[in-house]
């Protein structure tokens, strides 16, 4: 235990919160037929266009425009995560229920590359890959992190046999935890670590990126594992206080009470606040056949009208029209 106090802010305000105080799901938002008739409405009218030419003015939903709006001022100001439910998914035309999400994607912000090809809406599912690949082509449990946007978008298309919830924590919460247990590890993570930048296709050498910093609307977080693990394979190894730092963060996001799980259903539509939740996902058991394997689609927003990330949280270049992303080559 170090022997000194911090001198680092403590986080507040609505994105400061318990999972153990968040159970009573009123950050559920339930679509009900009608709602569900105007979108597929809406994206049967766009039917044939590329989602990247599709903007919020051409997704027209009176109907639930407000609640999307409200979704759009929690993400921001609020506790930084929402779910949409009731989606029929399992029923609708693929090209349809895509424009839906794109569509409704363009109601929080502005949709992007997620890789060198181009592809707009990812899909997360066990495809065996390497611990050094991208979290969203592994199965299994997921250490806590970030995406490297605004907002991350997660669309249920399957679910596992067993397991498989989606685990958020406020990283003030676990900013505060640390600063009050272990201040010295705070001030390590500040400081930050080495991330590489491969994943966007950039051959420049690692930077430095600090863990917390403040931003417009107060604390952010910026904690990318995978990337730390290619910058120490890019020659960037870390200290054992460093190592130490990684591994209580993890250990604090996980506690009960903390963290929140929430179990998806099929058409459940996960978004969260990049900047101020951490999200990772539990054990799960996959069936074996290919075509009935946990499968979310991913999307990626960036929020142009939020403040701009602290600059020492902006290392990535080589993005795509909106300010995030990846560029496609």
């Amino acid at each position: 235990m170090a022997a000194y106090t911090s001198s680092r802010p403590t986080a507040r305000g609505p994105s400061v919160w318990r999972g153990e105080h968040q159970q009573s799901r009123h950050w559920v938002v339930t679509l009900d037929e009608e709602d569900c008739r105007e979108l597929i409405r809406s994206a049967e009218a766009l039917r044939g266009r590329s989602l990247e030419s599709i903007e919020r003015a051409e997704f027209r939903v009176p109907r639930i425009a407000p609640r999307l709006a409200h979704i759009s001022e929690v993400l921001e100001r609020g506790a930084g995560f929402a779910m949409l439910r009731g989606l029929p998914a399992a029923s609708m035309p693929e090209d349809i229920l895509q424009i839906v999400y794109w569509g409704i994607g363009t109601h929080l912000g502005i949709g992007v590359s997620q890789s060198a090809s181009g592809d707009r809406i990812g899909h997360v599912f066990d495809r065996g890959s390497s611990i050094n690949d991208r979290y969203y082509t592994r199965g299994g449990a997921l250490v806590f992190h970030v995406d490297p946007v605004d907002i991350v978008g997660l669309l249920c298309l399957r679910t596992a046999r067993s397991g498989g919830a989606s685990r958020i924590v406020s990283a003030g919460e676990v900013h505060n935890l640390i600063q009050a247990e272990r201040p010295d590890l705070l001030e390590v993570l500040y400081h930050g670590f080495h991330n590489s930048r491969r994943g966007h296709g950039d051959a420049r050498p690692s930077h430095r990126v600090p863990v917390f910093a403040q931003g417009g609307h107060g604390l952010e977080c910026y904690l990318l594992p995978v990337t730390i693990e290619q910058a120490e394979e890019e020659g960037h190894p870390l200290t054992p206080l460093e190592r130490e730092a990684l591994a209580f963060v993890e250990q604090v996001a996980n506690r009960p009470g903390v963290c929140l799980d929430m179990d998806f259903q099929v058409g459940d539509i996960q978004f969260l606040n990049n900047r101020i939740i951490l999200h990772s996902r539990t054990d799960y058991v996959d069936f074996p056949e290919p075509e009935r394997k946990r499968h979310l689609w991913r999307l990626w927003l960036m929020a142009p009208h939020w403040p701009p990330r602290p600059a020492v949280m902006m290392f990535h270049d080589r993005v795509d029209r909106a300010g995030g992303g990846v560029r496609v080559e």
